[in-house]
């Protein structure tokens, strides 16, 4: 995904040559999601700071998006499109290891940690805040509803022991999706703290939260930060 790509900065961009639009329009999006990164709650987003941080015309971008909500729809579109393939990617790869939906649901939520504190840029965008307060749009409510309505059908399949604190698989899948997010949020604002390494954490707070009835054993034999 051309977003998850960092390019060099500095000297001015060159002029895409003919038929190259699709190239741009990506580049955009791109810039967007730097710019929105280092915005901070109440700082002013504007196709103009995309355009400079793109190094582009500001006509450029409006030959594109036609207004700020257009361009920030796009944005969570492609990044939660991204979220999607990761997660399903890791995914497959626990099925075709011979993996159950237990192990299917903690790749998934080892995926989604390890995206985050790779790409925090990209995390906060998605997560912290940085479009939806600036977006006036419902569509904004269906883009993470994929990765929810995921988490409920896998944690649905899961035996559980006694003890799960809901029945519900929807309300399980919310809390683990906060546990998930207060792991990458914490470890990317309060770095100095001497955090254990997030596969660990990731795959207890997934255990904790969904009690499943297997044997225990480490599912992600590499360690990661």
């Amino acid at each position: 995904m051309g977003a998850a790509k960092t390019r060099q900065t500095g000297a001015p961009r060159s002029r895409n040559a003919r038929g190259e639009g699709e190239k741009l329009r990506g580049e955009i999006i791109d810039a967007a999601v730097k710019v929105l990164s280092a915005l901070g709650p109440e700082d002013p987003f504007s196709l103009r700071s995309v355009a400079k941080m793109a190094k582009i015309a500001a006509p450029s971008v409006y030959i594109h998006f036609a207004d700020r909500n257009v361009l920030l729809l796009a944005v969570l579109e492609e990044l939660f499109a991204e979220q999607v393939a990761i997660r399903a990617a890791a995914e497959t790869d626990a099925a075709n290891a011979g993996g159950g939906a237990w192990e299917r649901l903690l790749a998934r939520s080892v995926a989604s940690v390890r995206f985050g504190l790779e790409h925090p840029g990209h995390y906060k965008v998605l997560f912290e805040g940085r479009v939806v307060p600036r977006l006036n749009d419902p569509r904004i409510a269906s883009f993470g509803r994929p990765l929810l309505v995921r988490s409920i059908e896998l944690i649905r399949e899961i035996p559980s022991q006694l003890g799960r604190v809901s029945d519900d698989p929807e309300r399980l899948s919310l809390l683990l999706w906060s546990g998930l997010h207060g792991v990458v949020s914490l470890r990317i604002n309060k770095p100095t703290l001497d955090w254990p390494s997030a596969t660990e954490l990731a795959e207890q707070i997934t255990r904790t939260i969904i009690q499943p009835k297997v044997r225990k054993q480490r599912s992600a034999p590499r360690q990661w930060p």
